[in-house]
């Protein structure tokens, strides 16, 4: 009784008020730096847990010659024509070039934040994708239910009372006394009234319970897989099947490349985290993957795999694996099967020394130290090391890579970008694959800004199979392509060589630490076609 009370009050106060993703885990903000025009900015998005809900949007701008900031969502199956009016992020007190604002989420999928600067050097403006999805359930006190319950019980009284007194008393002249026959109406009028109080309580508690199972089915699942290593043919191969059951409506024919590859998948030693692989498994078919695997020691390891569909919206499939003995497929980081497969070995978390023997192990870093990369290189990690970092800021990561003879290292594009970068809570809680431009893959950014272009309301869609397809011609196009051609092709946009950058060494990743507690942080960049990986440890507080 109590719920159902409780269903319909809420359901009468719908008529005065309207109710209210990623290849990350446990990094539900979005952080991005990009231009908006003539404007540099960084965007940081915190999304709501709940869908209806808020987003809280801040903006960091380069100068303060900035009049306006303009803000709203776009959701990608509706477009720009679709999308409500922008609201005002407002300047930040003793804060300069720093504007905040929130913005409504009204629906569940793949979404964005365009940004629009209004200033002295004319508008510009710039896309930010995120993914809006439900991931918690708010629950009510058992107070508040009573109490909500109570008010109920007083609406559904009241009615009856308005109800049963509309058909006796308001008949009755003023000073005649009540009769039995008033007395009837009263009766019958309050026996109506409760009657269509109690079907509109059966109605409301249904619609209510309708709601509830809606959202418990939009409710945020993540995809789930069943991951292991088998022998063929004298070598090892991991083999990922996402289980078709997790899946719920994302269907994976629908995938797309990010920077080249469908599957970005990286494997740490658990408990360790002193092995780390970043491996890109092709496609067998739509829910199985399979990739040759580098020669890595025995133990259980964390695997995160993020795949991308069709609308920008990125995915990170969680899993562990045993690798039961050392692998010795007798292939090191040059002569994997596929060419941007990369791995490294350093030492264990709160240890100095390695625990493994090997050419590839290089010793973990911290800020401010200069760190031996594989190649005789060095990198350093230019944060100040006497500064503690803190949770919920706003970072810009930023390292420096050297030659051997200490000057600056010249970069190469790895994957369309000048750098990648993986960091891992100790206990596996939080993942987040990096790029220079923040938490986003500018494929992302491609996908929200083509469909921003287009004048129709709902995007035209290819069938299941036939986007396979054209999907699977893509990726043979580009295995057949020189690294040059791969490049400019994935990022047309993008400047590939930086003889001419002022800082062509440096290579930087905007996050935000969403938890308190150590980190191990894996940089990898390319320098004469080797791909180096650099670690370093992070205490968080």
């Amino acid at each position: 009784m109590k719920n159902i009370l409780l269903n319909s009050f809420l359901l009468l106060l719908s008529f005065c008020f309207t109710y209210p993703i990623q290849a990350h885990i446990g990094s539900s903000g979005v952080v991005f730096e990009g231009n908006a025009g003539k404007y540099a900015l960084q965007v940081y998005v915190q999304p709501p847990d709940v869908i209806p809900g808020t987003a809280k949007v801040t903006v960091i701008a380069d100068a303060n010659d900035i009049q306006k900031v303009n803000i709203k969502p776009i959701y990608y199956w509706f477009g720009d024509e679709g999308s409500p009016r922008s609201d005002e992020a407002f300047p930040v007190a003793n804060q300069a070039g720093r504007y905040e604002g929130q913005i409504w989420l009204m629906n569940s999928g793949a979404a964005s934040v365009q940004v629009e600067i209004i200033g002295s050097r004319g508008k510009g403006s710039l896309i930010v994708p995120l993914v809006a999805i439900a991931t918690a359930k708010r629950a009510m006190s058992p107070s508040l239910g009573w109490v909500l319950a109570g008010l109920g019980l007083l609406l559904v009284g009241l009615l009856t009372t308005i109800i049963g007194a509309s058909t006796s008393d308001s008949l009755q002249t003023v000073g005649e006394p009540i009769s039995g026959t008033t007395m009837k109406k009263r009766i019958k009028g309050s026996v109506i009234g409760a009657s269509f109080c109690g079907v509109l309580l059966f109605v409301g508690n249904n619609w209510w319970n309708g709601l509830t199972d809606d959202y418990q089915r939009n409710l945020y699942k993540p995809y789930t897989a069943n991951t292991k290593v088998i022998e063929e043919n004298g070598v090892s191969v991991l083999k990922l099947q996402i289980d078709s059951n997790s899946v719920q409506r994302r269907w994976l024919s629908y995938a797309i490349p990010d920077h080249g590859k469908l599957m970005h998948l990286f494997l740490i030693r658990q408990g360790t985290m002193d092995v780390f692989a970043h491996l890109h498994p092709s496609r067998k078919d739509t829910l199985n993957f399979e990739a040759q695997l580098p020669d890595l020691p025995a133990g259980k390891y964390l695997l995160y795999a993020d795949v991308m569909r069709y609308q920008g919206a990125q995915y990170t499939i969680a899993d562990t694996v045993e690798i039961k003995k050392q692998i010795s497929n007798g292939n090191n980081s040059s002569t994997l099967k596929d060419p941007y497969d990369a791995y490294a070995i350093t030492n264990p978390l709160n240890t100095k020394e390695a625990s493994i023997k090997s050419d590839l192990i290089t010793i973990c870093g911290t800020p401010g130290v200069k760190t031996k990369l594989q190649d005789g290189s060095s990198i350093v990690w230019e944060e100040d090391p006497n500064k503690p970092l803190m949770m919920g800021k706003v970072y810009d990561l930023k390292f420096s890579i050297l030659s051997p003879d200490g000057t600056k290292a010249k970069l190469e594009p790895y994957l369309g970008m000048m750098g990648h970068a993986a960091i891992v809570k100790d206990d596996g809680s939080v993942y987040i694959h990096l790029h220079p431009t923040g938490t986003v893959s500018s494929t992302s950014v491609s996908v929200m800004q083509k469909r921003l272009d287009e004048t129709s309301k709902k995007p035209n869609i290819l069938p299941a199979i036939a986007f396979k397809d054209s999907v699977d011609k893509i990726m043979t196009k580009l295995s057949m392509m020189t690294e040059a051609e791969r490049d400019n092709f994935l990022m047309p946009n993008m400047l590939h060589t930086n003889d001419k950058a002022e800082h062509h060494n440096t290579v930087n990743f905007p996050y935000v630490f969403p938890q308190a507690g150590k980190y191990r942080i894996w940089l990898q960049v390319k320098r004469n076609g080797k791909i180096l990986t650099g670690t370093f440890d992070a205490k968080v507080m």
